[in-house]
């Protein structure tokens, strides 16, 4: 027997076979790398907010630091000032805000990925291994520690480690040195998908991880038909004790027309035929003729008129509304999806392209096909799977399954949906 342990370490998708991550994954999710003028300008915003912070113990604490620079500090005269109070006052409450405004910045930056500056640009960090929050630790902290460290060398510092070290990543995705040392990456959630999205995320990871695969039609059911125009269609004509007798298409009337009558002076018999033998009953014995004739039957009284149906077109079976307000009018065999097609032999349908940018809709998703019970729908096989909400109820779809749509309902299809207005 082989016994399996489960160390407890998460599966990390998108590294290549060094344990490396994988640019070409994270492009095929839908990230982009943030430009590298939005993060200049992040960091100037981030830079421009400190200085405003620091400015009035700037300014009370200038002419001193002056004074201390030049060797003409005297204590004694220092403290005996006036305005000492509110020097004191400035320097502790600029102090304060400065170290609310970092921890502020580093909590956010640890757990949301989002600074000031970055929000205001558009952009977001992320564990360039994992793709999801940076860690407040080394994702944070340690970022802000060799920030801290580069400003030892005034001026040349800054501008080498934040502004050009990003010039030289050789895998293009815009990392500096900042980002090797916190191991992060920042994506642009304008342009892009939005890492911090998690319904989006989960939705684009399965995608890439499960990719699509060509949709077929399913098996048509023999208690419900799928394709009224299919000449070869078991339809089910009339139900015995002993089971169904199947009728072929081609021999049934059409929906809606009465049946042909029979030749004259033929017997039509109100039997059906033997199953054991497959040959038609005896026909009745013949009326004599001295036999009285039956007395006249009177007419039925007529019955009384039916409401009418909601107006719609000729042949048309229901009326769909997007939830973009578009109307679809069914007639026949109508298909729902990205790029909608008729997989082999389903013959002509319409075909109703739906835009998705978030892709959570399957190439051909849903179809809906009127039927002589009614119209139906049913799930393609699709990725992220269908359901009908009827009456604050939602019943999720089973693949290949048709089931029947009433007025009223909503169907769900990907992040997407429809309300049937008439059935």
């Amino acid at each position: 027997m082989i016994w399996e342990i489960d160390d407890g370490a998460p599966e990390v998708e998108g590294l290549d076979a060094h344990g490396r991550p994988d640019p070409a994954y994270a492009q095929a999710l839908g990230l982009l790398p943030a430009g590298r003028g939005a993060r200049v300008l992040a960091t100037l915003i981030e830079s421009a907010v400190a200085v405003l912070i620091a400015l009035p113990a700037v300014i009370a604490l200038t002419p001193v630091l002056a004074q201390a620079s030049s060797g003409r500090f005297d204590p004694a005269e220092f403290f005996a000032r006036d305005d000492l109070v509110w020097l004191i006052v400035a320097a502790a409450v600029s102090q304060g805000l400065m170290i609310a405004y970092i921890v502020v910045q580093l909590v956010l930056h640890g757990r949301k990925g989002v600074t000031l500056g970055k929000a205001i640009c558009g952009i977001r960090s992320v564990n360039v291994k994992t793709l999801e929050r940076p860690g407040f630790w080394r994702g944070a902290v340690v970022r802000y520690l060799v920030a801290c460290a580069s400003l030892l060398i005034p001026l040349i510092g800054p501008v080498l480690v934040i502004m050009l070290s990003p010039l030289f990543d050789i895998e293009r995705r815009g990392r500096g040195w900042l980002d090797l040392a916190a191991a992060t990456w920042f994506v642009d959630v304008r342009g892009g998908l939005n890492p911090y999205d998690q319904k989006r995320m989960r939705i684009a990871r399965k995608r890439v991880k499960t990719p699509e695969h060509e949709e077929k039609a399913p098996l048509p059911s023999l208690a419900t038909p799928v394709d009224r125009d299919a000449p070869d269609e078991y339809v089910p004509s009339a139900r015995l004790s002993g089971g169904v007798i199947g009728a072929h298409r081609g021999t049934s009337a059409p929906v809606g027309e009465p049946p042909e009558a029979p030749a004259p002076g033929s017997m039509v018999s109100a039997v059906p035929p033997s199953l054991a033998t497959g040959s038609p009953p005896p026909a009745p014995a013949p009326t004599p003729a001295s036999a009285p004739a039956p007395a006249p039957v009177p007419a039925p009284a007529p019955a009384a008129p039916e409401p009418a149906a909601p107006a719609a077109s000729a042949g048309v079976r229901a009326i769909l509304v997007l939830d973009t307000g578009e109307r679809i009018e069914v007639r026949g065999t109508t298909l729902f999806g990205r790029s909608p097609s008729a997989a082999a032999g389903e013959g002509v349908a319409h075909l109703v392209p739906v835009v998705d940018d978030t892709r959570s809709v399957s190439k051909t998703h849903i179809a809906v096909m009127p039927a002589r019970r009614g119209v139906f729908v049913v799930d393609r096989a699709s990725t992220n799977g269908s359901a009908i909400v009827r009456g604050g109820t939602e019943t999720a779809l089973a693949a290949g399954h048709p089931a029947e749509l009433q007025t009223g309902d909503t169907v769900r299809f990907g992040d997407r949906s429809l309300q049937v207005e008439w059935a």
